[in-house]
């Protein structure tokens, strides 16, 4: 956990919709703008409806930049919790819908996205 820093619960910039099952985000960045450092307590699938290009910033690892097509989807399974931030490092605006499964996480510990399933668009 990061001591300096204050964080948040807020996994988005709107809550669009809020059930005692799921949770629903919007999540819109202008160029180089950064979302807020925050904690994810729920399992998740975001789902990008621009081409992005982010940067993440977690605790204890690199800063990644990777680049996304519009369309990309990811499951993520949070274990105790995940906390970062990202920050579009494009040109263009960044949206992103979140949707927060309520409840604990299927599994103990962070999954990477490689062992929790992604789809990126072919066409």
């Amino acid at each position: 956990m990061a001591s300096s820093r204050e964080i948040s619960k807020d996994v988005g910039t709107e809550l669009l919709f809020e059930n005692d099952r799921v949770r629903v985000w919007s999540m819109e960045l202008g160029p180089g703008e950064s979302s807020p450092y925050h904690h994810h307590e729920h399992d998740y699938v975001f789902i990008y409806t621009t081409p992005s290009t982010i940067k993440s910033n977690r605790p204890g690892e690199s800063d990644t930049v990777r680049e996304f097509r519009d369309g990309y989807v990811q499951y993520t399974e949070v274990g105790a919790g995940i906390e970062h931030s990202i920050t579009n490092v494009s040109d263009a605006r960044h949206h992103q819908i979140i949707v927060e499964l309520m409840g604990p996480s299927a599994s103990s510990t962070p999954l990477p996205p490689e062992n929790n399933g992604r789809l990126e668009r072919s066409d």
